[in-house]
């Protein structure tokens, strides 16, 4: 009988266990998926059924930037313990660096890439099977090399839990450009902006924070002709909170993110933060 993708994909969903494992005992068991889910229990799989149903919400983020391009992933776990061990950080680093030296779009396109022989995907299920934990390759995003484009990544060190990718218009062989980019980045770490600029604001949002504000400002008792120009003087307050370049630069208030870039001889186009476990 022919063992197929979907029969081993749907084994796989089931018990938690790995593709190779799925495939192996299905076969065995002649594409029975019964008896292979009995095979699985009887190598040591037993439980391994459970793992398909629980949250993956613990993890890390990791960064890599090649010739080729720069790229962030998020990489799950369903504990702490296991997401700080090495094998499964050593994983995350693994599906970084591939996202970043090849040209992918999604975690699908990743973990069909090949490394030391065998595919991501059967690399991932390697450590599910050695770990006994489910594991989940969340998301990644990747940032092509270009001759106009500085890509500045960050990692916070102490939880490895929060990475940045920020990408800027500007010259690549520019040190100090790459330095000041990866300060911007621990930036958004740490102030966690929602857009690069005020032209990356959908209107929508725009409109019903101007609502909001109109409200609050009828509820003090300002006079209704003069709400429109306080409410268009109070929206700038909401543009410095949610938006990266007119955010006091966290290392020297005194100046905004953008000020900085655009004396730097650079300008923000585009960032992503990650932050494990959330959206």
């Amino acid at each position: 009988m022919e063992i197929t993708a979907k029969m081993v994909s749907q084994l796989r969903e089931q018990t938690g266990a790995g593709m190779m494992e799925c495939k192996k005992a299905l076969i065995e068991s002649e594409g029975d998926e019964s008896r292979a889910r009995d095979l699985l229990r009887a190598k040591g799989k037993a439980g391994a059924e459970k793992r398909a149903g629980r949250a993956a919400s613990e993890g890390v983020v990791a960064a890599a930037t090649t010739a080729a391009g720069s790229a962030l992933v998020e990489l799950n776990s369903e504990t702490d313990f296991v997401a700080r061990n090495e094998e499964f950080r050593a994983l995350a680093q693994c599906l970084a660096d591939l996202a970043a030296a090849n040209d992918v779009a999604s975690t699908e396109d990743v973990l069909a890439l090949t490394v030391d022989g065998k595919t991501a995907q059967s690399a991932l299920d390697d450590v599910v099977t050695k770990l006994r934990e489910k594991i989940v390759f969340r998301r990644c995003a990747r940032s092509a090399a270009a001759a106009d484009k500085v890509v500045a990544t960050y990692i916070h060190t102490v939880t490895t839990k929060i990475g940045v990718m920020l990408e800027m218009k500007g010259d690549p062989g520019n040190a100090d450009l790459a330095t000041l980019g990866r300060s911007v980045a621990m930036h958004i770490a740490a102030s966690k902006p929602e857009y690069v600029n005020r032209e990356a604001v959908p209107a929508d949002v725009v409109e019903h924070e101007k609502q909001v504000l109109a409200e609050l400002t009828r509820n003090e008792g300002k006079p209704e002709a003069a709400i429109p120009k306080i409410v268009e003087g109070r929206i700038g307050k909401f543009f410095e909170r949610i938006c990266l370049v007119e955010q006091p630069f966290v290392r020297d208030p005194s100046k905004k993110v953008g000020e900085l870039l655009k004396e730097a001889g650079a300008e923000a186009t585009s960032f992503t933060l990650y932050v494990v476990g959330q959206e």
